[in-house]
């Protein structure tokens, strides 16, 4: 074992608890017993196979988010209300039937039959051995794990599916009856990459579950291909079954691995473990959803992305308990409703919501194929006719195909009964609990950072940017969160978009506010809290702050005031004694041109100008930073796998503490000339 991995495993030791450490110890065992002995469980008689398949075409015993019954109003719904979407989707699958799939915005052209354990990014095949002896961490030999998993967990099974519900043509149901067939023939028991991760199966399965309902009844799906996947869906859910996420590792992850395990007791209800499964995860869900996400609706891990993920889980076995008379529980209503409110403050008048903490643009199951598709919308939208919101409807714009697929008819008429507030009915608000103080103005959003760094011991998800402020402007984003970039395969770009000069805060001393251990793992942890809260009709001012430079005897203050008018002042206190470096960063969209004049910079982005400028101290210029490499700065992410030059803004100033930085950031009523200062 080489000294890297034995000195990730001495870091990720120690954020273990002694409960954690005898539970790993005893899932060490289960594993062992698994490489010598595979489990071979049965789970269904093969003698019922027969009536199964049948009453799975039928539609009997379990009912799902649509029936074949009503297919004929469905497809004449969309061809009225979601025609675009339906011709991406017949697009999109076509493409698929030739071998050519999209990951993360670059295209590659795969092939058939498909190589499920290669890397599409490097042409590399990640081994097959028995899954525990894969080190998923490791990208030098391979690359990024996430790149095969992504191909791996099937949302183009749902597409094709799809395209042949609505088309009627057999020739996308017989793709996705040759793909799980080829599949699960190149994928045995615990054998691959495939196999590595709990919450990767658990996505495959869910779409797998929405892929045979599209196809319930095409001729494709004989019984010996049914037979097939039931065996495999069993095996894989047995294998979520005995190896959960745990202690530290229980974020996102056992939420999804927990929906999985409902999902699959609901729909093959003659599955012997089908009301076991369930029972586990509709408990855990219970009380993994009061975990991750705070009474305010904001997500424990501290990424908006994430909250997302975990509400896309929560939603389809929501509804599919729903539809199967299973009582939902309470809190599951709470959290949801919550969290929609969070978003809906959080996102600004075009439907963007900032990128805080970590992404990897991954979703539960794609039932709307637009590129541009906005899940933060469509989890609105859904909400709205839920929970019958209007202020979720006005955010959301409108109701969508995957709301659709969701909640059908019924859900549609509740959407459309909702009345539209208009602009500017959504407040300010503090979300204390959480740790975001969201201040509005007319044509103004601001979030400003002063919770946790994330979530359990290794707060995983979480990035180094406590008291980042992120600034939007009449719908244009102006500083942002530059995103996430990549995970094992990031490397240097990792460490540069979590740390806390990718943010709009404060460094001192070069140093990070927290320190960072590994991909996925933080040690020391800086404590944010918010100081004071107050917002009135003329202002909104918060007070936040934070200990991560303790250790250079440092505390970082910084103060941000609001003015209704449209103008937004920002005062940095770093205290202490000794001299220190002290150095302010401001990210900006790509878009935006930047024009430097001594202590002030002139942002302009096509006819719309921003005059951003540091009141004190009196003796610095700002610096402009973009696209570079050694270090990285100024860069922006906007999906995984993608980086862009960016232009990043720093105030530095060295001296003796304490420091004052005060910056203003108002609207330009006039046209800048280029001849004013340096252009980039």
């Amino acid at each position: 074992m080489r000294y890297r991995q034995w000195q990730w495993y001495l870091r990720r030791l120690r954020a273990m608890s002694a409960p954690e450490i005898r539970y790993r110890l005893s899932q060490g065992a289960r594993i062992w017993l698994e490489r010598k002995r595979p489990p071979r469980p049965r789970f269904l008689d093969e003698n019922l196979l027969p009536e199964v398949f049948a009453r799975f075409r039928a539609e009997e015993d379990s009912k799902f988010f649509f029936d074949w019954e009503n297919r004929d109003r469905l497809i004449h719904q969309f061809s009225e209300r979601f025609g675009r979407e339906y011709q991406i989707t017949l697009n999109l699958a076509s493409k698929f039937l030739q071998g050519h799939y999209s990951l993360w915005g670059q295209e590659f052209i795969i092939g058939r039959p498909i190589p499920w354990q290669r890397d599409p990014l490097t042409g590399r095949d990640w081994p097959s051995v028995f899954w525990a002896s894969i080190n998923t961490r490791d990208a030098q030999e391979v690359g990024g794990v996430k790149w095969v998993w992504e191909l791996n967990r099937h949302h183009h099974l749902v597409t094709l599916a799809k395209a042949f519900f609505l088309s009627g043509e057999e020739r996308f149901a017989e793709e996705v009856c040759a793909h799980l067939v080829d599949w699960i023939q190149t994928n045995p028991p615990l054998i691959g990459v495939n196999w590595a991760s709990p919450l990767e199966i658990a996505i495959r399965l869910i779409n797998w579950v929405w892929a045979l309902a599209f196809i319930r009844k095409s001729s494709a799906l004989t019984d010996q291909v049914f037979q097939l996947v039931l065996e495999s869906i069993g095996t894989q859910t047995d294998h979520i079954s005995r190896h959960l996420s745990a202690y530290s590792s229980a974020n996102n992850h056992l939420i999804g691995e927990a929906a999985a395990l409902v999902f699959i007791g609901l729909c093959f209800p003659w599955f012997s473990q089908a009301q076991r499964w369930r029972d586990i995860g509709i408990r855990l869900l219970v009380r993994e959803l009061e975990r991750q996400i705070y009474s305010d609706g904001v997500p424990a891990e501290q990424s908006t992305h994430y909250l997302s993920f975990v509400l896309d889980f929560n939603l389809l076995v929501w509804r599919l308990a729903e539809l199967n008379g299973v009582p939902v529980p309470p809190l599951w209503y709470e959290r949801f409703k919550a969290s929609c409110n969070f978003i809906a403050h959080l996102m600004d008048e075009s439907g963007h919501v900032p990128m805080i903490g970590d992404s990897d643009d991954g979703c539960v199951v794609r039932l709307d194929d637009r590129p541009e598709v906005n899940k933060f919308c469509s989890l609105l939208a859904t909400g709205a006719a839920l929970l019958q919101e209007p202020i979720f409807k006005t955010a959301a714009g409108r109701w969508d195909e995957r709301s659709h697929w969701l909640l059908g008819e019924h859900g549609l008429a509740r959407f459309e009964s909702l009345p539209s507030l208009g602009e500017g009915s959504i407040s300010s608000r503090i979300f204390k609990e959480g740790g975001y103080c969201v201040m509005r103005a007319p044509g103004w959003l601001v979030v400003l950072d002063g919770g946790p760094l994330g979530y359990l011991s290794t707060a995983a998800h979480g990035h180094g940017d406590a008291l980042n402020l992120i600034v939007t402007v009449h719908r244009q984003q102006v500083f942002v969160d530059p995103g996430t970039y990549a995970y094992q395969e990031g490397g240097k770009w990792r460490e540069f978009f979590v740390g806390t000069s990718a943010h709009n805060t404060v460094v001192v001393d070069g140093h990070n506010q927290s320190e960072r251990l590994g991909t996925f793992l933080w040690g020391r942890k800086a404590q944010a809290r918010i100081l004071r809260w107050e917002s009135t009709p003329a202002y909104d001012w918060a007070i936040v702050q934070h200990d991560g430079y303790q250790l250079l005897g440092v505390i970082h203050q910084r103060r941000v005031l609001l003015h209704k008018s449209g103008s937004l002042l920002v005062a940095d206190f770093l205290l202490g004694t000794g001299e220190h470096l002290v150095e302010q960063w401001w990210h900006l969209s790509p878009d935006w041109r930047v024009e430097i004049n001594g202590r002030t910079a002139y942002l302009t982005l096509k006819e719309f100008s921003l005059v951003f400028t540091v009141i004190e101290p009196t003796d610095v210029h700002l610096q402009v930073h973009k696209g570079e490499e050694e270090p990285p700065q100024g860069w922006f992410s906007r999906h995984y796998g993608h980086k862009e030059p960016a232009i990043a803004i720093c105030v530095r100033k060295k001296g003796l503490l304490p420091v004052r930085v005060v910056a203003v950031l108002y609207r330009c009523p006039v046209s800048i000339s280029a001849e004013q200062g340096v252009v980039l």
